[in-house]
């Protein structure tokens, strides 16, 4: 069954906003290419299916030329909506997608593989993070689930969901997956070597 990889990306200048206080934009930027980066290779290594950046930043092309990926736009949507969107534009239309955070450091090629062997026919994988959130998605078939990323606890809102639907689902705790970057300390313990990393605490 033919899987895409979807890895969303909104516009760099605003990437981690919520850094703002320890981080100027130019490091926020330059932090947000780095997970990019590491994201993408871990993706390309894992060799399991098409990967796709899905985006609407005007940078959007070069960016995935950079990372040696697809690009597909995200309408300028909200978030979900965006990816909803991104995963119709696919051509060809895949039979699962993953879609996948681009704020992992610590992901490895071996857990996209696990993320993507572990999925039922007819079901999800939950990739979550540490704090009960979804960092990766599996959806099977592609148009079977909408994704709720974002929302509180979506690992549990996505399990419900996928329930509901009479979806199987299987829960994945993996220590790349679990490690995203939300705050300061997510840095520090995923000892990022990045610019401005003396300005944190």
């Amino acid at each position: 069954m033919e899987l895409a990889i979807l890895i969303p990306v909104k516009r760099l200048d605003e990437a981690k906003s919520r850094l703002a206080g320890v981080l100027d934009e130019e490091h926020r930027r330059a932090l947000m290419r780095d997970l990019l980066d590491r994201v993408a290779a871990a993706a390309r290594d894992a060799a399991c299916g098409r990967i796709w950046l899905a985006t609407s930043d005007p940078a959007g092309p070069a960016l995935a030329a950079d990372l040696g990926v697809d690009i597909v736009s995200d309408g300028g949507l909200a978030w979900n909506r965006g990816l909803e969107h991104a995963r119709r534009q696919l051509d060809p239309p895949p039979d699962r997608v993953l879609y996948l955070a681009g704020d992992l450091p610590l992901l490895t090629a071996d857990e996209v593989r696990e993320l993507a062997s572990a999925g039922p026919p007819h079901g999800i994988v939950i990739g979550r993070a540490r704090d009960g959130g979804t960092n990766a998605l599996l959806v099977s078939p592609a148009d079977a689930l909408m994704p709720r990323f974002g929302e509180h606890g979506s690992a549990a809102v996505h399990r419900y969901a996928a329930l509901a639907a009479g979806l199987q689902v299987v829960v994945l705790d993996l220590p790349g997956v679990a490690h995203d970057i939300d705050t300061p300390q997510d840095i520090v313990d995923a000892g990022l070597p990045l610019p401005g990393a003396s300005q944190v605490r």
